[in-house]
């Protein structure tokens, strides 16, 4: 990047920090979907927020990779501080991480969310 503006070289940062958090919340999907594949209760859970806010609720989280548009969980993640949180911004519905509800979470361990209060 042949540039000298401080605003175009953090844009390009932004730009580029954005799709290494894609990459890397399409790492744990894959984790996911090999899980599943296995017939294993996954340690990656995607798409519900119920179930993140359950995750959450219950101190089950380790990290989250969430979208931009989900701002009531993103306050609430960051108020705590006891969760990893990543925030990925701009338009993902094209993404694998857009089309699993844009918000993928890893857990402490393996569990069936759906069974939890």
């Amino acid at each position: 990047m042949a540039t000298a503006s401080a605003d175009e070289i953090y844009a390009y940062f932004l730009e580029r920090r954005n799709a290494h958090l894609l990459s890397e919340a399409g790492k744990l999907l894959s984790q996911m979907l090999a899980d599943a594949g296995k017939k294993l209760t996954p340690l990656v859970c995607a798409g519900s927020t119920k179930e993140a806010a359950c995750a959450y609720k219950n101190a089950l989280m380790k990290k989250v990779f969430v979208h931009e548009s989900m701002g009531k969980f993103i306050k609430k993640v960051r108020e705590d501080g006891q969760v990893e949180l990543h925030v990925i911004e701009g338009d993902v519905a094209d993404s694998e991480f857009g089309r699993y509800g844009s918000i993928v979470f890893e857990l402490f361990y393996r569990l069936d969310l759906s069974t939890m209060p």
